[in-house]
């Protein structure tokens, strides 16, 4: 991936899944949703993906009273290993081109990130920020598809253990003790 390093956001990400649902994250709306706009707090609705080479895709970024409206056009796409799109917030001088690249690592997927086409610095370095955010909700996304975590936010601690629980928790440790043995 060659690029103007000054003008680059670069990130790697290994995640929790098969290329197949890393992909299926970045391209069906149901679970883009789940991350797109994250990190400022946005929501994303009204995605539309036409996913070929030449298709384009969109969504409403929604926080409240402001709606911002994101599309692109997809140029490259080959499944569960590689798409690069172009990005571009209606209204603002944003346009950018996004490559994603993906591999198999052992039980996981290796994703190599790269977005270009910064207008400016200042839109470098908030990229820089939200896009870990993004990326970090995506594998909480992973983990949760995998019956491992929740998206939703963790409850306060309990004090105490009531009887059902306790015995729950007796019989989690006789498990883990002869799985250990």
């Amino acid at each position: 991936m060659d690029d103007n390093s000054a003008n680059a956001l670069r990130l790697t990400r290994r995640f929790a899944g098969p290329p197949a649902l890393v992909w299926a994250v970045w391209t069906r709306p149901k679970l883009i949703r789940s991350w797109f706009g994250s990190s400022h707090g946005f929501r994303a609705q009204d995605i539309t993906v036409d996913l070929r080479p030449g298709g384009n895709w969109s969504l409403r970024n929604v926080k409240g009273q402001i709606t911002e409206h994101v599309s692109g056009t997809y140029h490259e796409v080959e499944p569960t290993q590689r798409l690069v799109y172009s990005y571009h917030f209606h209204g603002t001088d944003f346009f950018s081109v996004i490559s994603l690249d993906l591999t198999p690592d052992s039980d996981g997927t290796r994703l190599q990130f790269l977005q270009t086409g910064f207008p400016d610095a200042q839109a470098l370095i908030e990229h820089a920020r939200g896009w870990p955010h993004a990326l970090k909700v995506m594998s909480d996304a992973l983990l949760a598809l995998h019956g491992v975590g929740t998206l939703w936010p963790k409850l306060p601690e309990k004090t105490h253990i009531d009887g059902v629980a306790r015995d729950l928790e007796a019989a989690r440790h006789r498990l883990f003790e002869e799985n250990a043995k």
